[in-house]
């Protein structure tokens, strides 16, 4: 029985205490002496994807992500990119990125980091095209077409730098960079070559045209390593809500393939457990395996949706061929990345999710009407006795990026998988027990952030 005497009760009262004040941190109290240090270069804050609003300028319709009945019952073919035959690149619509997506269907994606820093961080948000408010701590949102292939939303944030610059008058102003999912891969693209456009064949050379201009580049859930969710979203679509935007739709977007995994990395298992030598940014293999536009379903669609007939078969060799040249472009933007960074690449601080098993690899399984992937273990119809599916599946991450994709390390070995090449100098990881989608909104990330960007240079 306790004692419930003085010494006991005080006791028990700070333990109660504690309990409270350790549930989550407090981070007006935390940073309160920092508010008169206004000395901050301005921070540009760039979602992943899916994490612009986009709007066409023509019927002045929001088509992402509209309104919480779209998101929730909407499959979104309006996204689908119109391909122009003659160069495969998609042909320009007045499509405007305009707004990062703070919140739907009742739930927050952006919205708590934004607060967060105009709150306890002591930023102000200033507009696109607005000049910084003086006496304050300044931030902008880079908003994109997620669509579109990464180097041109480089080219977008480059424009948004110079035109910062030309604000403050400063043609050296440097910026911090707070990059979720692929808006890291954009702001590390930036740093090691600048807009130089990425070449479609030959060796890399880094320029870091865009290094000078980063003071700390912070990225969170950013797969440097490629993940395999736009891999799923060529084979099934990618889910919204009660739909699916359509795997034929998700094809003509550019940017998927330059998030898929880095070609090194095995992605494909069979039933017993060996790895597979089928090029993930070849359309052989997806021609083999009959996934995405050569899945019969999809292809099926696909001709009725484009007039059917012979119109719709030439659409479809359209299609095919254009992501024949997307595969390719997607590896070769991944190659740009793993290369080892010399003295002037920028060490980004780096923030994900490790509590929660995250797919890494696909099981290819034969079935009569050809292959199947499979990305549960529970849906291998025909599993090889004795073969342990979750380790060659899963690795620890945040759902979506694994572990080893966010510090840029590569595991070559589907065997031994501690056989790892790092690809990636960082200044500083940061692991937070957080799914994909809500890692900017955790309280314990918001902390480190507000540490790493209000923490003074050392001279």
């Amino acid at each position: 029985m306790p004692a419930w005497n003085r010494r006991g009760f005080i006791a028990a009262g700070l333990g109660l205490a504690g309990c409270a004040r350790f549930d989550r941190p407090s981070l007006p109290w935390l940073y309160r002496t920092t508010q008169e240090n206004i000395d901050q270069p301005p921070l540009i804050v760039i979602p992943g994807a899916f994490g612009s609003s986009l709007r066409d300028q023509r019927s002045g319709r929001e088509i992402w992500p509209g309104s919480s009945g779209n998101l929730l019952v909407s499959n979104y073919t309006d996204l689908e990119l119109e391909i122009d035959p003659a160069t495969l690149q998609p042909v320009k619509r007045e499509v405007r990125a305009y707004n990062i997506f703070e919140q739907g269907l009742g739930r927050d994606f952006y919205g708590p980091v934004l607060r967060t820093l105009q709150g306890a961080g002591g930023y102000a948000r200033c507009g696109e095209c607005e000049q910084p408010h003086p006496g304050r701590r300044n931030f902008y949102v880079y908003s994109y077409d997620f669509r579109l292939d990464n180097v041109t939303a480089v080219r977008g944030l480059h424009e948004m730098i110079e035109r910062i610059r030309s604000y403050t008058g400063n043609p050296r102003q440097t910026f911090d960079i707070l990059a979720h999912s692929n808006g890291g891969l954009i702001a590390r693209y930036y740093a090691r070559y600048g807009t130089t456009e990425l070449p479609e064949s030959g060796p890399f050379t880094p320029t870091y045209a865009g290094a000078p201009a980063i003071r700390r580049l912070l990225q969170v859930g950013t797969p440097n390593l490629g993940t395999l969710q736009p891999v799923l979203s060529f084979v099934r679509g990618e889910e919204i809500g009660l739909r699916n935007i359509p795997p034929e739709v998700m094809a003509t977007c550019q940017a998927p393939p330059q998030i898929m995994p880095h070609p090194a990395i095995p992605w494909l298992v069979d039933t017993a457990g060996g790895a597979l030598s089928l090029h993930l940014h070849d359309l052989s293999t997806w021609a083999e395996l009959r996934q995405g536009v050569f899945d019969p379903d999809v292809a099926g669609r696909t001709i009725a949706r484009h007039g059917g007939g012979e119109a719709g078969r030439s659409y479809l060799a359209l299609l095919r061929e254009y992501v024949a040249r997307q595969l390719h472009f997607g590896g070769r933007f991944a190659e740009s990345l793993s290369l080892p960074g010399g003295l002037q690449d920028v060490q980004p601080y780096v923030f994900g999710g490790d509590c929660a098993p995250t797919l890494a690899r696909l099981v290819v399984e034969r079935a009569h009407e050809g292959y199947r992937l499979r990305e549960s273990i529970r849906a291998i119809a025909h599993p090889v006795p004795g073969i342990d599916y979750e380790p060659l599946m899963f690795e620890p991450g945040d759902t979506v990026v694994t572990r080893s994709s966010l510090l840029g390390r590569r595991t070559l070995n589907v065997a031994a998988p501690r056989e790892e090449v790092e690809s990636m100098r960082v200044t500083h990881s940061v692991f937070l027990c957080e799914r994909h989608q809500s890692l900017t909104g955790n309280p314990s990330f918001q902390d480190n952030l507000l540490n790493a960007l209000l923490s003074i240079d050392p001279v």
